[in-house]
């Protein structure tokens, strides 16, 4: 993709590349780590039957490779060139063999990997160097553990860049309550006011819950209550639907991306056509206050006309405003800029 902005909205048809390219952009702004990668494989349903002997849950490293095969000597990886250095980022599988092992088994002479691993390597240096896998090729959940530890040349990390993907199943609610508690009594809890009152004007005031419930689930809409003009009793807020959840989750994911990277699958999922222009204005505000790149993706043609209608109200920030065509097969985007984008919405131009 090239002449991105600040925002930029990625379209194409059904099986096209668009979520591929985010999560891409997930792996290369987080730095490859093991988090990163067992949540894009997890989200995908990529995970294997059966588990390892300390019965830990495993994901099929084969399918982040072209023809879901990872056979030794796989790679592929991505780059993104700015006014920053290079970053970079390769995944490889290889053999990971420790001096025991090699004295023990080898062939001809020549030492015999015993087992396979993911090799990461990048620019700046990945969290993690090697994931083993298992014999079966896969990713155990306990190697989350391990990516914690950050290898001795990233002990001084200037190069962390905050990354958020809101896939189509949205946020937890103890993400979006971890990101609250920093953000609390801030000037930006007034922006998610803002954001939550587009959809509901009534709105006075948000906060977590107090407590939580032994049946609760953190994939659940829950964990925060919302008071509303002339309701004494507060009303958490799954009762208010999936699209206040849902601007409610990139209003705060913002936040949490200061000077980073906010990635939003299915941007338009649950919101009414009407509030689209205003959701676009709220993104890139808060994007431009906080530093942070977004990258989004859509299927809606409301969501591409709604961008045009910021971009024709805004004359300065639509020059921050980009949309991607990706086409299943073609090694380039298609990018149109602000302008272009303004002319196919009034001139009913299909650009998805």
């Amino acid at each position: 993709m090239s002449n991105l902005g600040r925002v930029n909205l990625l379209v194409g048809k059904n099986n096209s590349g668009k979520t591929s390219a985010l999560e891409g952009l997930y792996l290369l702004a987080s730095r490859g780590t093991p988090y990163s990668l067992w949540s894009v494989l997890w989200r995908r349903g990529e995970r294997l039957a059966e588990r390892n002997p300390e019965n830990y849950p495993q994901t099929a490293v084969c399918h982040l490779f072209h023809g879901h095969e990872a056979p030794m000597g796989s790679k592929f990886s991505f780059s993104a060139q700015n006014d920053t250095p290079t970053r970079q980022l390769t995944f490889s599988i290889g053999g990971i063999s420790d001096d025991k092992q090699r004295k023990e088994i080898t062939r001809g002479g020549i030492p015999v990997p015993v087992r396979l691993g993911l090799h990461i390597k990048g620019t700046p240096p990945s969290v993690i160097d090697v994931i083993p896998l298992s014999r079966a090729g896969g990713m155990s959940s306990d190697t989350l553990d391990a990516g914690r530890r950050r290898p001795p040349s990233t002990s001084v990390d200037d190069d962390e860049m905050p990354t958020k993907f809101i896939t189509t199943e949205s946020v937890s609610s103890d993400d979006l309550v971890a990101v609250w508690d920093r953000i609390t009594l801030t000037p930006y809890e007034e922006r998610v006011h803002t954001a939550i009152r587009l959809l509901e004007p009534d709105i006075e005031r948000i906060a977590p819950q107090a407590s939580r419930s032994p049946y609760y689930a953190s994939s659940d809409r829950g964990g925060f209550l919302i008071k509303m003009k002339d309701v004494e009793v507060p009303i958490p807020i799954g009762s208010m639907g999936d699209g206040m959840w849902r601007i409610m989750a990139m209003a705060i994911s913002l936040a949490q991306c200061k000077d980073g990277v906010l990635l939003v699958d299915e941007i338009d999922t649950g919101l009414h056509y009407s509030v689209m222009t205003d959701m676009w204005k709220m993104i890139y505000g808060a994007a431009a206050e906080l530093n942070v790149q977004v990258f989004a993706s859509t299927h809606s043609n409301d969501c591409v006309r709604s961008l045009a209608e910021f971009c024709f109200a805004d004359s300065s920030a639509a020059q921050e405003v980009t949309l991607q065509r990706i086409e299943q097969g073609a090694k380039k985007s298609v990018p149109y800029s602000s302008k272009e984008i303004e002319i196919s919405a009034a001139k009913d131009i299909e650009v998805r």
